[in-house]
């Protein structure tokens, strides 16, 4: 027989799982407005930050493969927002710019500094601090699981 009130198990997996959808809805209601989608601003936030790069550069700070950041770039260079060519160098390889039309975005670069007070909203500087490195420890574990598997 079901229970009435399922508990469900306490699992960091689910937390993180649900804090990050959580998470991607605010993103997502606070860039509705501009136009952009997360995964396009952190792509600008990138380009904002370090100037012109290659796309495989951008998978790495975005952590997404290349594939995958070759798309996104692929539409956003639709959009207006970024512009390419070929590395003059290599041209297998691919450079990417921000447009005028992403620069006009540059007031979004110190969104992630709006989200991250939202999200820490009561806590401590040091409990702020302490999440961020407790985060950075457990990525580090799993990372060191997969490559001992």
């Amino acid at each position: 027989m079901a229970t009435k009130n399922p508990q469900p198990p306490v699992s960091i997996g689910r937390a993180l799982n649900f804090t990050t959808g959580r998470l991607n809805a605010l993103c997502q209601q606070r860039l509705d407005p501009y136009g952009l989608s997360l995964p396009q601003w952190v792509i600008l936030s990138c380009l904002w930050r370090e100037g012109a790069l290659p796309v495989g550069t951008l998978a790495d700070l975005v952590g997404t493969g290349l594939p995958a950041a070759s798309r996104l770039v692929d539409r956003m260079a639709e959009r207006g927002l970024v512009t390419r060519q070929k590395d003059k160098e290599d041209g297998r390889v691919m450079i990417v710019q921000v447009s005028d039309k992403g620069a006009a975005l540059d007031h979004l670069s110190e969104f992630h500094i709006q989200i991250n007070k939202a999200l820490f909203a009561g806590f401590t500087a040091e409990e702020s601090a302490q999440a961020f490195d407790l985060l950075h420890r457990m990525q580090a574990n799993a990372e060191a699981a997969l490559e001992a598997e």
